[in-house]
Order: structure tokens, then sequence, then C-alpha cells
């Protein structure tokens, strides 16, 4: 059974990944729910661009974040805290990946 979309409706829901590909989508969708949106990914112009599309959500804010970068984490968290006292929703969609054979990498 499908969750309605009021359920997510004033819901702070942050997504890492959000500047392409299923990020996108999400950001997307959750604006359509009435979402309060923090979109965060190393692009921040297309950050701003899927921000754009974003229709229907309470607000979107964007966090440019580089998840290569541990030690940017917890000052991510920080501003996440200042533009919402709360996160309800946390979408880690961001990653580094690598192409490559699993033998290739010893």
């Amino acid at each position: 059974m499908p969750v309605k979309d009021t359920v997510f409706r004033g819901k702070v829901v942050w997504i890492t990944g959000a500047s392409s590909g299923i990020g996108e989508a999400l950001a997307r969708r959750f604006g359509r729910c009435g979402s309060r949106l923090i979109l965060s990914s190393r692009r921040e112009n297309e950050l701003n661009r899927v921000a754009d599309l974003c229709s229907g959500a309470e607000s979107v804010d964007v966090l440019p974040l580089d998840l290569s970068q541990p030690d940017s984490m917890s000052g991510a968290a920080t501003r996440a805290l200042r533009i919402a006292d709360h996160i309800d929703v946390m979408i880690h969609n961001g990653g580094v990946s690598q192409r490559a054979f699993a033998s290739d990498n010893s």
C-alpha cells in the first residue's frame, strides 16, 4: 500500500546526492508532498537547479556537501540543524563510486 503524500507534509527531509539521478527524483517527489527540503551534493549549481524543480515544497534549502571529505560532516550537520531545528527524514543517497573490476582494487 503506497504511503499517502500527506505523511511527509511539513516534515524536514535532508537528501544527500540530490543533484541528479535518484536523489533528484526523491527531492522532486518529497517536494510534491509538501516537505521542507535540505538538498546536499558537491555541485551547488545543480542543487540550485533541482531546488527550482521542487514545486510544492514548503521550503528548499541548498547545503553543499562533499561526502569524500569526512571532516566536513560535523559542520554540515550543524548547518542543517540551523536551517531546521531537527531532521525528520535523512536519505543518504550520495556517495563516491569507483568504476573498476574488484580484482584491480587490491
